[in-house]
């Protein structure tokens, strides 16, 4: 229903059909307002890399928060990657603005909450609530959208690098308020989609296990175990013989320190002229 209501506004504006549209003016500016203010923490200097466990962290694999910790190196980032943090909070205004412009029922937003987990307190802040359900905004990639995003809470829970089922679930726990799920923007092109999560309770207490898990072994230092192995190298369907890192190890900021002896480097059975790039072990 959310989606359709999305899709529905858009391509009314996207037509120049503006009969029975409220005047976004008031929504701009509270759009605005709390853009200027996330742009300016981007833009700043400030000790949020400090590692410290928050809401937008937990839900990480432990291996990473382990190695954050620890106080690990972590890789060092790409020059567009502040660029990329800023057109997400962009991402994340516009649909603020669409959201009340297509007259989704909005019982709250930019809450800031704390979840204790044994004498340890973690914050954060959510997004925005709709029917009194909590949701996060995320923008992400045309990959992401189609082979992630498209298939679903399921999709997304197979290949969950950057842990957004336990940032959700400590949101929604903290306050007392159940899922909703994820209002996502292809960065690129435009598309919405709507992830509802979905899931039966049993399985939301696995999510708030894990995620307080986390919590424990970090704070009480357990022994460091990597959650993820190698995996065989396939080169237009067929094994190459070698191994490569999977993409959870891809995407970690610590691939260099947990895995030494890998090496970044071009498929060597690419031809291409920009080929693409992976972590191979050395056997």
């Amino acid at each position: 229903m959310l989606e359709a209501q999305i899709h529905m506004l858009l391509d009314k504006l996207s037509n120049d059909e503006f009969d029975g549209i409220s005047n976004p003016e008031q929504f701009i500016d509270e759009a605005l307002k709390g853009l200027k203010e996330t742009w300016m923490r981007q833009l700043t200097p400030s000790d949020k890399n400090k590692f410290r466990l928050r809401m937008s962290n937990i839900g990480r694999p432990l291996c990473q928060l382990q190695m954050a910790a620890s106080g690990a190196k972590p890789k060092r980032k790409k020059y567009n990657f502040k660029i990329q943090m800023m057109i997400g909070d962009a991402v994340e205004a516009i649909a603020d603005v669409i959201l009340k412009m297509a007259g989704a029922n909005i019982t709250g937003s930019k809450t800031q909450v704390k979840m204790n987990v044994g004498d340890v307190e973690i914050l954060g802040e959510d997004d925005i609530h709709i029917d009194d359900k909590v949701y996060d905004i995320k923008s992400c990639s045309p990959w992401a959208f189609d082979n992630k995003w498209s298939y679903g809470y399921e999709g997304l829970k197979q290949s969950d690098d950057f842990g957004y089922v336990g940032q959700l679930t400590g949101y929604a726990h903290a306050q007392n308020k159940d899922v909703g799920g994820w209002i996502v923007i292809n960065k690129s092109d435009g598309r919405v989609a709507v992830v509802d999560a979905d899931v039966p309770q049993d399985e939301k207490d696995i999510n708030l296990f894990t995620v307080q898990y986390n919590v424990k072994a970090v704070t009480e230092k357990h022994e460091f175990k990597r959650q993820f192995e190698p995996v065989p190298d396939v080169w237009r369907g067929k094994p190459s013989g070698r191994r490569r890192l999977c993409k959870s190890c891809e995407f970690c900021d610590f691939v260099a320190t947990c895995w030494p002896d890998a090496e970044y480097k071009a498929h060597p059975d690419s031809a291409a002229k920009s080929p693409p790039y992976y972590w191979y072990i050395k056997d």
